[in-house]
């Protein structure tokens, strides 16, 4: 799964794969961390094991402790920089493309935790499931 992710995501936003690889734990753990404990316990069991098997045994207990509260534009700052892209509306773009492709390969329940963590981004308006 995380091999078709990287593809579809390079291919589409026309980025190298080694930035999409770079970008899908950056985005998974934004929204691990912008998740409420309880949702991050839930979205660890539904997200694909070879998601959550990029964070650490510290890193899931810090996710289903404590809630952060970053923003879309910290997580588009912190794409463009460590991922090397350099162009904020494409790191938008890879943000987007990485959250669409975690949901088509989810439950429902994991649907309803990432809308909710989603419903908190920015202005509140930000769904790229909608």
């Amino acid at each position: 799964m995380l091999d078709m992710i990287i593809n579809m995501v390079a291919q589409k936003i026309g980025i190298s794969p080694e930035m999409a690889k770079m970008a899908i734990p950056l985005v998974s753990k934004f929204i691990l961390q912008k998740s409420s404990p309880d949702q991050a316990s839930g979205l660890l069991s539904a997200l694909p094991t070879d998601i959550t098997g990029m964070f650490s045994d510290d890193e899931k207990k810090d996710f289903t402790t404590t809630q952060q509260d970053m923003t879309e534009d910290d997580l588009i700052n912190t794409l463009d920089s460590k991922c090397g892209i350099n162009d904020k509306a494409k790191s938008k773009q890879v943000m987007t493309e990485i959250m669409k492709s975690l949901q088509p390969n989810s439950s429902q329940k994991q649907e309803d935790l990432v809308g909710d963590t989603l419903g908190k981004l920015g202005k509140g308006d930000f769904n790229p499931f909608g």
